[in-house]
């Protein structure tokens, strides 16, 4: 009877334990989901093979108050590079490639500006971030380029270290790894991940191509933070070129059933999707990663950084933890893995720069592994990306201030007009704006065009040689054109920090 006592005494306890653990967590969410301002958000919370906690919060869209629920769909972004890293892993366990296989084995017409990268590149340097290519994400950013187009013009951006001797986050390699994929299975990446990995798991939300998230109709809205509008919704980003980067979208129901799926490696209803060895070589560190790491690292203080196939790792309070965040404009997501004690956190949350995510991650591993409720980590994140950010729009108001406009145009509006090329990203078209005589008296306004209507900007005469543009649409931010002389005449312009040459009038 004493025994039984004792169990019983014990059983009560933790279920006790784990619901003040989920009510703190709950609690959490719901304080820092105010905080940051977050219109909608999900979270899911996995801990050894049962849902320790799984709630919704909020709207899709701030400004129709339909709610969030478990088959809302949001943007999953760079969460979706694991499943680029495991449908290779399935087709090395299939004997169809190898890791340290050559990319131009597979895909000979894989190029890249430097002859020995593009030679030597291994199937893993696609996915590592480490191939010594330059970041060249303004090429997709646009929404609008073909995969063709975008490898094509990613060809020609420049070395900046040796192969394997850096490291700089890069996108397009996974396009490349989704092509490899398509060559050996002769499926497309997306409908291979379809039929071997989401089919058998049951994830029955997720969606591989972004256009598609409109037919589903149960998805969120993105939205950013407008320093003078307040919350505001922005463009979605439907670049399925660049979709095996970052296009996935899923819904918190499937990440419950990814979650376990993952902490299981790989197996469902008792057979596994890749092999033990190939699921665990995935989450091996390929290389290190020095400061160029996630700002959350000032409170987390890891003693290394590292990055697999799909994975970011780092260590806390002695134990690795395996992560990833998402971003895309007005959407962000993080999925976090601690392997060795069986726990997965999935976060899904419909504000731009909302990094309540790492605050979750941190506070539910705090509790969950260490029954340690002292850290405010919704205060300590918070200071932290609001420093950043108001440091930020610090200075994007201060290049407003100081304006000269003793500083006169050089030039007649008409010799700004033409046409500026720029052999990686395309054309600009400057024409005349016509305005109406009234409203631009004493202004002068100009037409920029990218790439045949891809962006469209009217430029307002700022001081000297400088125009600046209307607020982007999806960026919420103005910017500065500068248009360049040389031998009395305008030579070039540059926008993003990208020099286009005139070529015509």
């Amino acid at each position: 009877m004493k025994k039984f006592l004792i169990f019983y005494l014990l059983i009560v306890n933790l279920v006790s334990y784990s619901q003040d653990n989920r009510q703190i967590i709950d609690e959490f969410a719901i304080k820092g989901k105010e905080l940051w301002k977050i219109p909608g958000m999900s979270l899911v919370v996995v801990e050894n093979d049962s849902t320790f906690f799984k709630s919704t919060y909020g709207v899709k869209n701030y400004f129709t108050n339909e709610e969030v629920d478990d088959k809302t769909i949001f943007s999953m972004a760079s969460t979706t590079k694991a499943f680029i890293g495991m449908g290779l892993g399935i087709l090395v366990d299939r004997d169809s490639i190898g890791w340290n296989d050559k990319v131009v084995d597979h895909l000979p017409k894989f190029k890249l500006s430097d002859p020995y990268i593009s030679n030597d590149a291994r199937v893993k340097d696609l996915l590592t971030h480490n191939l010594g290519i330059g970041n060249e994400d303004r090429l997709w950013t646009t929404d609008s380029t073909s995969i063709e187009e975008l490898l094509l013009n990613f060809s020609k951006s420049e070395r900046k270290y040796s192969l394997r001797g850096g490291y700089t986050y890069q996108n397009i390699m996974y396009v490349v790894a989704g092509r490899l994929i398509e060559k050996v299975s002769g499926q497309s990446w997306q409908d291979f991940i379809e039929h071997n990995i989401l089919k058998p798991i049951g994830l029955e939300c997720t969606l591989t191509w972004s256009k598609n998230i409109f037919e589903y109709g149960n998805h969120t809205y993105p939205h950013m933070i407008d320093y003078e509008e307040g919350i505001v919704n922005v463009p979605f980003t439907i670049s399925d070129q660049i979709g095996a980067a970052g296009m996935m979208w899923s819904c918190v129901d499937d990440m419950e059933k990814y979650l376990y799926f993952l902490l299981n490696n790989s197996e469902v209803d008792g057979k596994r999707i890749l092999s033990e060895k190939t699921f665990n070589y995935i989450f091996e560190p390929q290389i290190i990663i020095g400061s160029s790491f996630y700002p959350t690292s000032k409170l987390t203080k890891p003693n290394w950084r590292t990055y697999g196939l799909g994975w970011f790792q780092h260590d806390y309070r002695g134990l690795k933890i395996d992560m990833h965040t998402g971003s895309l404009q007005g959407l962000v997501a993080i999925i976090a893995m601690v392997r060795d004690k069986n726990i997965g956190i999935q976060v899904f949350a419909n504000m731009d720069g909302a990094e309540l995510r790492h605050a979750l991650v941190y506070k539910i591993f705090d509790l969950l592994l260490f029954d340690d409720n002292s850290r405010d980590w919704n205060s300590e994140v918070f200071e932290l990306y609001n420093e950043r950010s108001e440091r930020y729009k610090k200075s994007y108001f201060e290049s407003f201030e100081n304006r000269d406009k003793s500083k006169k145009l050089s030039y007649e509006l008409e010799d700004f007009v033409g046409k500026f090329s720029n052999d990686m990203y395309g054309d600009i078209l400057v024409t005349l704006l016509q305005r109406d005589v009234k409203k631009s008296k004493n202004k002068y306004y100009l037409n920029l065009d990218v790439n045949n209507n891809i962006k469209n900007f009217d430029l307002e005469w700022w001081e000297g040689n400088t125009f600046l543009t209307d607020k982007d649409e999806k960026w919420l931010e103005k910017l500065f054109v500068d248009f360049i002389e040389e031998d009395g005449s305008i030579k070039s312009l540059k926008i993003y920090n990208v020099e286009f040459d005139k070529v015509s009038n």
